[in-house]
């Protein structure tokens, strides 16, 4: 894709690609927890954010009530995927805030 991209419009896939990169390495699960991988990003759209004030606002855990329904519509053990979500919610939530920090940091360096 970034290729075809690349041939129609190189500047645009020039940003793609240094975008990816600071991104790091694509996540690719374990096979047995696919499916609790599937459900964070369906649900990730259900979390609520802080608003930021002085600063970028923030998210918040998925709410367990939206992992448990889920969990029920779809049949998997609610214990479980509460589990395993709350864990990809303590990494992804870190990694926010590495990003704001970052970019605060970057923001005062560039005030200097």
């Amino acid at each position: 894709m970034l290729a075809e991209l690349a041939e129609e419009e190189p500047e645009i896939a020039a940003e793609v690609a240094a975008r990816l990169e600071e991104q790091g390495e694509a996540v690719h699960p374990q096979p047995w927890c696919v499916w609790a991988w599937r459900a964070w990003h369906v649900l990730t759209d259900d979390r609520t954010w802080r608003g930021g004030g002085m600063g970028p606002a923030t998210p918040c855990r998925i709410p367990w009530s939206v992992i448990v329904a889920y969990a029920d519509r779809h049949g998997h053990d609610s214990d479980q995927l509460l589990k395993l979500i709350h864990a990809m919610d303590e990494v992804f939530l870190e990694w926010i805030a590495e990003q704001i920090k970052a970019n605060q940091n970057k923001e005062g360096t560039e005030l200097e």
